[in-house]
């Protein structure tokens, strides 16, 4: 049936009754991109489109893309040659938009396709989304003299949806269809070794009987003890964004052991892969941030790939995403059974790959050992499990010794703990590891006997050679003595920590070879205490900023609930331009002093419970924090 045809029947069959509507006025002001979360009539040539359903709030599932959402929160939907309102969305209830107003749109779906105008109307039904409770615009960050004022997350995995697998990690920062379907029931990401690995990551504990529902009602998440599940939808950043964030490193994660021990997977068991897999995904959400503001280059979100990129973003009012790498065996160099498995002329390949990807920050060890040097470890029962992922990655355990001197690794569990939890992860990894027993250490503290290997010391080289932010957080005591060796002999000060995974020494030494250092963010009452000791240690020039790692999607536990009503609402923002109220999801509310920092959202308000805590003082040094890590990116590149 022609489309034209077809339309009238739809429109006459939806009970359209009176005369035809008046002649629609075209708004020449109206782009394809502009319509986005607009209230109107649709009138086409053959008459106004399924008025009974109408008007429709045009909710953008992509740039130049909707959803037609009808005033009886239904969709409206081409399927099997007739168009009427659908429950849910699906792909038959996207349309494409072509043109503009002055020109005259096109409206499309699938084959079908016809001239639109969109009328201006009220009485549309609001599409379910997530209420950042935030009122207000940020203006330019650039202070008289030129610098940048806004804060700094030198540490986020906001594409952590996509690792181990694609189907670990309950939830993801967007989705087309918007919230519901982003932060969807977790029970579908629960089965298998999936759900065993998650309840004991998030419980402690193989089986935990928990509400896996999220939108709308979100009981047992997110909250700060739940690593699992998503936290950083995507109107939570821009919550954070508008208490201040002007920089934002968002770092491309996976685990290849890890991810083999998942039974439900969608992605491959593939670090490199993932980090090109993630990166595409980053721009994706780019993407829709920008579809949802109204077109292209109109979001709050900027991916940058150099300083002087990421210096206009920011000095704009605009969030510059740098992003940065952190893998168990990046570039495809791990170790087996102490053989690497790259040489320099991967290193070098993988290095100009990297720099193609977008990539400007990586750590050359993460959770595991590789061919570059030995892993700071975990502790605890999660050091058990991630020992386990080592020996099947890397054919050995972690080579645990005594520590030569104050400085060491995170502390293993030893007997008689270890004993009655190697119990129960002899069923999870015993086949995995080929009926090998996890070991048990006699007490600590620990130290990971494996420091900087020859190849190691090639790729900090080449990491400086070509401007490289060198991450050194997760290295061993050894290895991240020798690599702060290599870069004072090259006075490099391209060194960051970014989320406190390195200890007291090493953190000096960057601040003297002129790096930059966030700590884990936390509480707010214990990054107060980090912010007064690091503003201690000496640095190159005096200049001090300071910033923060949330770790958020990280497998990382986030700030616990303040429970003394440190944070009063509503509050306003550090330039005074935002006033916040509570972030909403659905029919959950997020209360800091109750809920802790339970989404990224929430980080706006553990912003204004560090300024209750530390003063005018700690608030100058966070919003120069972007500032000086442009400064030192700066010097590198």
């Amino acid at each position: 049936m022609p489309f034209l045809t077809m339309l009238a029947t739809t429109v006459l069959t939806a009970g359209v009754v009176g005369p035809a509507a008046a002649d629609p006025v075209a708004d020449p002001a109206q782009t394809r991109y502009s319509l986005v979360d607009g209230c109107y009539r649709i009138d086409t040539p053959a008459g106004p489109l399924v008025p009974a359903a109408g008007p429709y709030r045009l909710h953008a599932t992509g740039l130049g893309e909707y959803l037609l959402y009808g005033r009886h929160r239904e969709v409206l939907a081409a399927t099997g040659g007739a168009i009427a309102p659908a429950k849910n969305p699906s792909d038959a209830a996207v349309w494409t938009v072509n043109g503009s107003g002055a020109s005259g749109f096109v409206l499309t779906n699938g084959a079908t396709s016809t001239p639109a105008t969109f009328v201006a109307d009220t009485g549309c039904a609001d599409y379910p989304e997530a209420q950042i409770g935030a009122h207000g615009t940020p203006g330019p960050s650039v202070a008289a003299d030129g610098s940048v004022i806004g804060t700094i997350d030198a540490h986020a995995h906001i594409t952590a949806y996509e690792f181990m697998g694609g189907n670990f990690h309950c939830g993801r920062p967007w989705h087309r269809f918007g919230a519901p379907y982003a932060l969807p029931d977790c029970a579908q990401y629960r089965t298998g070794t999936n759900g065993l690995v998650a309840s004991f990551l998030d419980h402690g504990e193989p089986f935990h009987d928990s509400d896996t529902v999220g939108w709308p009602s979100f009981r047992d998440w997110p909250k700060p003890s739940v690593l699992t599940a998503e936290g950083a939808y995507w109107t939570s950043i821009e919550r954070s964004w508008k208490a201040g964030l002007r920089v934002l490193t968002v770092d491309l994660v996976d685990n290849e052991s890890l991810c083999t021990m998942m039974t439900d997977r969608r992605n491959p068991c593939d670090d490199m892969v993932s980090v090109r897999l993630q990166a595409d995904s980053l721009r994706a959400l780019q993407d829709y941030i920008d579809a949802r503001a109204g077109g292209p280059g109109q979001g709050f979100f900027r991916i940058v790939t150099d300083p002087a990129e990421a210096r206009r973003v920011a000095a704009s009012g605009k969030l510059a995403v740098v992003l940065g790498m952190e893998l168990s065996d990046p570039l495809d160099c791990g170790v087996v059974l102490g053989q690497a498995q790259c040489t320099r002329a991967d290193v070098d390949r993988w290095l100009t790959e990297l720099r193609a990807i977008g990539v400007s920050s990586f750590f050359p060890v993460h959770k595991f050992d590789n061919a570059f040097g030995g892993t700071k470890m975990y502790h605890d029962v999660t050091g058990l499990l991630v020992n386990a992922g080592n020996f099947m990655q890397t054919g050995t355990f972690w080579n645990v010794q005594s520590c030569p001197g104050p400085e060491h690794d995170s502390t293993q569990i030893s007997v008689p703990i270890a004993g009655h939890i190697n119990q129960f992860l002899a069923g999870l990894t015993g086949p995995l590891l080929g009926g090998a027993p996890l070991p048990l250490y006699a007490a600590g503290p620990h130290c990971n006997a494996r420091g900087l290997t020859e190849l190691g010391a090639y790729l900090i080289n080449r990491m400086i050679d070509h401007g490289f932010l060198i991450e050194i957080d997760h290295l061993s005591e050894a290895t991240a003595d020798e690599v702060m060796t290599i870069i004072e002999e090259r006075r490099y000060p391209g060194v960051l920590s970014s989320h406190g995974w390195d200890s007291a020494k090493t953190t000096e030494r960057v601040y003297a070879v002129g790096g930059f250092a966030t700590p884990y963010a936390g509480g707010p009452a214990g990054f107060v205490q980090a912010w007064r000791e690091a503003r201690a240690m000496p640095r190159p020039g005096g200049d001090f900023g300071f910033g923060f790692g949330s770790d958020m999607n990280g497998i990382a536990g986030q700030g616990a609930p303040l429970g003394t009503g440190i944070v009063a609402y509503p509050f306003v923002s550090h330039d005074g331009r935002v006033t916040f109220d509570r972030e909403r999801w659905g029919d959950r509310t997020f209360d800091i002093n109750t809920d802790g920092t339970a989404t990224y959202g929430t980080y706006a308000d553990w912003l204004e419970a560090v300024r209750v805590l530390g003063g005018p003082e700690i608030m100058t040094d966070l919003f120069h924090g972007a500032e000086v890590y442009l400064r030192l990116w700066e010097q590198v590149r």
